[in-house]
């Protein structure tokens, strides 16, 4: 099924991992969300959240495929799909993450204990041993501005 860029998604069965919207800073400038997974037991609605991140990344016009390209991710969280149209609004393409600097990241689960287990992204990757317990860092659920809130710390302008 071939897509038309850009398109705002309304649940994640439009969206596919390696996907990518602006996030519009306060200063007019902008950061890039990516979409990293669509599926995973600790999503925490299965029709509506979508595990993201945030790039290394900002710049005066929306970012491009390869802007994406060439950019690392620096924070990860799971979302709802209103997040991408409240911070922007649309997805603008799509690079595979097999071709990008861009890898889902093992993460610890929010629930802990000695059930504990190892993500990939929000997917159950293996148990956790206790040696791991607070060196590996727990995956975080966003609401739905947070990648902004992020954004903005990470990318603030200078005060002139």
């Amino acid at each position: 099924m071939r897509r038309t860029f850009p398109f705002s998604p309304r649940s994640n069965r439009a969206l596919q991992p390696g996907d990518f919207w602006q996030v519009r800073l306060d200063d007019g400038r902008y950061a890039c969300g990516r979409v990293l997974q669509t599926e995973g037991e600790e999503l925490p609605t299965k029709t509506q959240a979508f595990f993201g991140g945030l790039h290394d990344w900002v710049g005066d016009i929306p970012p491009t495929e390869e802007d994406v390209a060439n950019a690392t991710l620096v924070a990860f969280g799971t979302m709802h799909v209103k997040a991408i149209r409240e911070t922007g609004g649309e997805i603008l393409g799509n690079v595979p993450l097999t071709e990008s600097q861009s890898e889902v990241p093992e993460l610890m689960d929010s629930h802990g204990g000695p059930a504990a287990r190892i993500l990939k992204g929000a997917k159950f990757y293996r148990a956790a041993r206790r040696d791991e317990w607070g060196k590996i860092p727990v995956l975080s659920h966003w609401g739905y501005d947070v990648i902004k809130l992020l954004a903005e710390s990470r990318f603030a302008s200078p005060a002139a």
